[in-house]
């Protein structure tokens, strides 16, 4: 299913407008940081249950550790857009400001590239700001996985698929758990090049890694419907739809119709009916819903 950037990055503190951080080395690995996936995790459950505020204290928790995880950093500005416009609006500012005191510091560029990716929404030229401010990062710190992701979320942007699959192939190099270059390049190799057992590979141990990102059952639901494994997909699309209780993410949004297609590929028509009509009530793709419910009730699906 193709996203937009809104969706992939869900989409910081005052801390973060202070002085710059110190970068993880090349060598950590955030994910096999217990402080860090715990941070992660919790905001996550607040973040899906759209306590926005408590969801940016968490994320920005992470972001003291692996100041530049790209998912971390994604979804501390997905918080902040769902405070209000003005949250977003003053952390720009505050970035701008270290950007300003430390021009040439990579995890200030970095940082202030994503909250320009998360205002180029409403405000496109922000999109140029953001590939500046990558492009700074990168002749700083050539290696960094953060600034790579999002030169590729940029890529993206310009539907130039083949320059993002690179950007995020570098980002791996650097850094092989950064959970948004692997969820990328997944949703590429599912949906642009057709071949959802590549997809697979970079999508299977997100869950392993960070637990509580519903939006990786998601897709691991869709890319097992593309292989015909209709069970192991309604299993991840049901753990998709628990964990985002609020409906924020792409399994909120989404999960309840793929649920519904999977179960009539089951031939569990009570169960898709059920699935279709939740997805009425809350909103995620009605008119699809519905017009797949009327198919049930007139017999033009059994």
């Amino acid at each position: 299913m193709k996203r937009s950037i809104a969706a992939t990055l869900l989409i910081v503190g005052a801390t973060m407008s202070c002085a710059p951080a110190l970068a993880a080395t090349s060598t950590d690995d955030p994910y096999a940081n217990h402080a860090f996936v715990s941070d992660l995790n919790t905001g996550l459950t607040a973040f899906y249950g759209k306590r926005f505020d408590d969801a940016r204290t968490d994320f920005s928790a992470a972001l003291r550790i692996a100041p530049t995880d790209s998912l971390a950093l994604s979804l501390m500005n997905a918080a902040v857009s769902n405070i209000g416009p003005d949250a977003l609006d003053s952390l720009a500012n505050d970035e701008e400001d270290a950007v300003v005191k430390h021009p040439k510091d990579a995890i200030a560029q970095t940082r202030l590239a994503y909250t320009y990716l998360f205002e180029a929404q409403t405000v496109p030229q922000r999109s140029s700001d953001a590939k500046d401010a990558l492009d700074a990062a990168v002749a700083s710190e050539p290696a960094l996985a953060g600034a790579h992701v999002g030169l590729g979320i940029y890529r993206l942007g310009e539907e130039s698929t083949n320059r993002a699959k690179a950007e995020f192939l570098l980002a791996l190099a650097s850094e092989p758990h950064d959970i948004l270059a692997l969820e990328y390049l997944s949703g590429i190799y599912q949906n642009d090049l057709r071949d959802p057992q590549r997809s697979l590979t970079y999508l299977i141990d997100i869950p392993n890694l960070i637990p509580g990102y519903a939006d990786a059952y998601f897709h691991l639901g869709s890319v097992m419907e593309d292989l015909g494994q209709y069970d192991a997909g309604v299993a991840y699309l049901k753990s998709a739809i628990d964990l985002d209780s609020g409906h924020v993410g792409e399994a909120g949004q989404f999960g309840l119709p793929l649920l519904g297609d999977l179960y009539l590929k089951l031939h569990e028509l009570e169960l898709a009916k059920k699935a279709y009509a939740d997805a009425v009530t809350f909103g995620e793709e009605p008119e699809y819903a519905e017009a797949q419910l009327d198919r049930i009730r007139s017999g033009k699906i059994q």
